[in-house]
């Protein structure tokens, strides 16, 4: 059996730690990838996995199979080249009989690009797989990105290090090296002067855009909700912080905001359960962006969490996105007098 599992971990309970970790390296049935040619060539390396500490799993070394494929094989000098990096076979399977639903893991990674000009591409792929059965084998996954052609002559592509970012139950990662790089090239591609040679007298003047990271920064972290009278009961009201979400990848992929609640501690044992916190997310879009982000819906956030906002996968994403939510925490009329306080936690992926 091959293996190998996938952190990013914020806040999370232990359950369900050993089928995340298993599912790590290579669960995504990604988005399409590019027309594979005679010329790209599918290259097994050795890699090296390592879950997340929680899980207590042991490092885990394999082979991985994966292909470089491009949407130009003859570019010019100044020409934008699109890689998909496809992993077709992962270093691992499923060990475990738990199965795995769909649509919880993300790719990202790297293609190493050497030849006439060197370079790493990020690549990165939807949050899309299909479920994964107990002791059943990992399908495939793509991730893609671009790079600007700055050179002519011949260009090789190998494949590179990559991650699987899970969320089930808690957020989690499990990163997958080149164990002993570069990786053999999968893809070669010549590329010529753009415009002829250029001409005595002039420059040849050569721009590129370099890929960011998604974040996200709230305004605060502590909301003071309003009180309720005991013998009445009734909503407890307050907003959340501001969220900021910042996507600066500019692959494929958009992202999805989700939050949980603990139950909310008062004096001695009292407590109000994580169900009785509800919300109502508001989410506005900055001008410009190339995602349009929605709000999730009304309802309960509870222990299990719901979704605060998303934007979706698409040919072109990213942009800034500002986050809000009505607050509102069903208080009992005999609830114990006295303060209560649990804790929201937002995970961006």
């Amino acid at each position: 059996m091959r293996r190998t599992p996938g952190p990013w971990h914020r806040r999370a309970a232990a359950l369900g730690v050993t089928a995340l970790v298993v599912a790590g390296a290579g669960v995504l049935g990604g988005g399409p990838a590019l027309a594979r040619t005679a010329d790209s060539a599918a290259v097994d390396f050795p890699t090296h996995c390592v879950p997340p500490p929680i899980a207590g799993i042991p490092p885990i070394d394999g082979p991985t199979t994966a292909e470089i494929a491009v949407d130009n094989a003859a570019p010019k000098v100044g020409d934008t080249v699109t890689v998909t990096y496809t992993v077709v076979e992962p270093a691992a399977s499923n060990p475990v009989d738990l199965a795995l639903p769909a649509d919880i893991m993300t790719p990202t990674g790297k293609v190493v690009v050497a030849g006439a000009q060197s370079a790493e591409v990020t690549v990165a792929g939807p949050r899309k797989n299909e479920p994964v059965p107990g002791k059943g084998a990992f399908p495939s996954f793509s991730m893609t990105g671009t790079f600007t052609v700055t050179a002519p002559g011949e260009i090789t592509l190998s494949p590179g290090d990559y991650n699987i970012h899970t969320s089930y139950l808690m957020e989690l990662d499990t990163p997958c090296t080149v164990t002993d790089p570069p990786a053999p090239v999968s893809r070669t591609i010549v590329a010529t002067e753009g415009g002829g040679q250029t001409p005595d007298g002039s420059q040849r003047l050569t721009a590129s855009v370099r890929a960011g990271t998604l974040s996200m920064v709230q305004d605060g972290d502590g909301v003071e909700m309003s009180a309720v009278d005991f013998g009445r009961g009734g909503a407890s009201r307050g907003s959340l912080r501001t969220v900021t979400v910042e996507d600066y990848r500019g692959g494929p992929a958009g992202w999805s905001l989700t939050g949980r609640v603990t139950d909310f501690q008062g004096p001695g044992d009292a407590r109000i359960g994580a169900g009785a916190l509800r919300w109502t997310p508001v989410c506005a879009t900055k001008p410009g962006s190339p995602s349009t982000c929605a709000a999730g819906s009304a309802g309960a956030v509870g222990s299990a969490g719901a979704t605060l906002a998303s934007t979706p996968d698409g040919a072109s994403t990213g942009g800034e996105f500002r986050v809000d939510a009505r607050l509102a925490l069903d208080v009992p009329a005999y609830t114990a007098t006295g303060a209560y306080s649990g804790v929201l936690t937002l995970t961006l992926t």
